[in-house]
C-alpha cells in the first residue's frame, strides 16, 4: 500500500499494541507497505511489542538482523519503483497536454469533456458558454474585477455545477471574485492547455 492510513491496517496496529498479536504474516512485504520510512516506523513499533514480521513468498523475517537489512534493501528498491512509475505518469500527462489533449479533472466553465472517453478533448457547452461571454464582456466595459463579480450575481451568472462519478455535486453558486479571476485568465478560452508554468495550444 501507499499510506498506512488504511482502516484494515489501523486495526491490525491497534491489536499489536494492545498485545493479542504476536507475528504479521503477510503475502509480499509491498502489500503492507511500498515506503522504505513508514515500514521502519512500523519495524519499531513491532519490536517494542515483541511482535515479529514474516514475508510468505520472501522467505525471511524481521526476527534476525539479515532478515531486518534484506527487508530494508527490498523496501529500497519498491519505493525506487513507485517514484520512478509516478515521475512517467507526469511526463505522460505533460506530453499529452503539450499536444492540446485534455486530461481529465473538472472542465472549465463553458466546456464538457467529449462524450467519447477515448477522445481527449473538450466540447462547448452552449449555455456556459453564453456566461463566459457576459464575463468577458462586463469585464472588457468596467475593466474592474470587483465590479464584474458584482454585475455577475446581478446577472444570476454561476460558476459551473459538475456531477461526480459518486454522485456528489460540486458548483452551481454565485460567481466569487477568485472564480471571476481564474475564468477571465485561463488561456483554455484561447484555444490554449497550460500545464504548470507553461502553456500549449
Amino acid at each position: 500500500g501507499g499510506t498506512l492510513d488504511r482502516p484494515g491496517l489501523q486495526r491490525l496496529l491497534a491489536d499489536i499494541d494492545a498485545g493479542r498479536i504476536d507475528m504479521v504474516v503477510v503475502y509480499k512485504i509491498d502489500r503492507l507497505t511500498r515506503s522504505l520510512a513508514d515500514f521502519a516506523k512500523l519495524v519499531e513499533r513491532l519490536e517494542e511489542k515483541d511482535c515479529s514480521f514474516v514475508s510468505v513468498t520472501q522467505a525471511f523475517n524481521t526476527s534476525s538482523s539479515m532478515g531486518r537489512l534484506t527487508l530494508n534493501v527490498l523496501l529500497s528498491f519498491a519505493q525506487f519503483e513507485r517514484e520512478v512509475t509516478a515521475e512517467r505518469i507526469r511526463d505522460k500527462i505533460a506530453a499529452s497536454k503539450k499536444k492540446g489533449l485534455w486530461m481529465g479533472g473538472v472542465p472549465p466553465l463553458g466546456y464538457d469533456p467529449h462524450p467519447d472517453p477515448m477522445r481527449r478533448e473538450l466540447v462547448v457547452n452552449t449555455a456556459e458558454a453564453e456566461v463566459v461571454r457576459q464575463l468577458f464582456t462586463l469585464y472588457a466595459a468596467h475593466k474592474c474585477l470587483n465590479l464584474v463579480t458584482q454585475k455577475a450575481e446581478g446577472l444570476g451568472l454561476r460558476s459551473k455545477r459538475h456531477v461526480f462519478s459518486t454522485g456528489r455535486e460540486q458548483g452551481g453558486n454565485v460567481l466569487s471574485r477568485g472564480q471571476v479571476h481564474k475564468i477571465l485568465t485561463n488561456p483554455v478560452y484561447l484555444g490554449m492547455i497550460r500545464h504548470k508554468e507553461k502553456t500549449f495550444p
